[in-house]
């Protein structure tokens, strides 16, 4: 079993610094948030399988960034063909 070691983070949507674990990006305030936004975006995506983070965003309100950290965290995956940030 790996060794899990906590740090001090900055959750990706309040900016506050929290005691967590690496790799944890949002506080416990945050993460029923953090949840429900990832779970619209997983549906919309059901729907629109081949949508790119820029039609995500305008879809659903989100901003880019966040649908990008998503991917930086391995939460979300290009479906195919090349992908750049923008």
């Amino acid at each position: 079993m790996r060794k899990r070691y906590k740090t001090t983070c900055v959750c990706k949507h309040c900016g506050k610094e929290y005691e967590g674990y690496i790799g944890t990006c949002t506080c416990d305030a945050c993460r029923d948030i953090d949840n429900m936004i990832f779970t619209q975006i997983r549906v919309y995506l059901r729907k629109y399988p081949n949508s790119n983070a820029v039609q995500i965003s305008e879809a659903l309100g989100i901003n880019v960034s966040l649908i990008l950290k998503y991917i930086d965290e391995g939460r979300l995956f290009p479906s195919g063909g090349s992908f750049s940030k923008i």
